[in-house]
């Protein structure tokens, strides 16, 4: 139910960065909480990763931004794809042309791991995290993570498997995890009927 009605909410924007101009959906009210919403590495992936998630969580008050980061989807790069430093260094710059000196970072497996990167390196600006399937192979870098996370999992994940799930829930600091028994390595979006409510609600607490 929440596709059509994110097609009546959702508009178009566009995010000047140093590393490319950057393509968006965004949803729900300006004066809302921000939430960037980071996709996976393959060109498969876009801002439509997290389409599933941003109607639900703009009905419920946020300004959920979804992005398609420089080298995928309609942004084009002006330094090849980001990654790395200039990835974490894109994010930074996408919350300051939102005017958000804090936000939430939403960010599927290559999406998660920058998520994750920005906020360790850059904590008071990232105030929460909701991740899915992060490629995180360091996992004392999860253990330098201050804010509370909420990450959601796939059994039947062909990426990164189900069995690092509960080892990465366990070096987080502050970790809620949610496991699905089908879902890919999309645990989050595509079991948004179910994680949508428990990740307002991770939110709102």
């Amino acid at each position: 139910m929440y596709n059509s009605q994110f097609f009546v909410m959702a508009n178009e924007i566009w995010i000047e960065t140093e590393y490319g101009k950057v393509f968006g959906m965004v949803a729900g009210p300006e004066n809302g909480r921000t939430i960037l919403a980071i996709h996976g590495y393959s060109q498969r992936n876009g801002w439509h990763t997290w389409e599933p998630m941003m109607a639900p969580l703009a009905e419920a008050g946020f300004r959920v931004v979804s992005v398609d980061m420089p080298g995928w989807g309609q942004s084009v790069p002006t330094q090849g794809q980001v990654g790395g430093k200039t990835a974490v260094m894109t994010v930074l710059q996408l919350l300051d042309g939102l005017s958000a000196e804090t936000a939430v970072l939403m960010g599927k497996s290559w999406g998660g791991k920058v998520a994750v990167e920005t906020a360790v390196s850059h904590p008071r600006r990232i105030a929460h995290l909701i991740l899915t399937a992060p490629a995180l192979r360091d996992v004392e870098q999860a253990r330098k993570i201050s804010q509370p996370v909420l990450l959601a999992w796939a059994e039947d994940d062909p990426v990164i498997p189900f069995s690092y799930a509960a080892r990465l829930a366990a070096a987080i600091p502050n970790c809620q995890l949610e496991t699905y028994p089908t879902g890919g390595h999309s645990a989050a979006p595509k079991n948004a009927a179910d994680f949508a409510p428990k990740a307002i609600k991770f939110l709102q607490n």
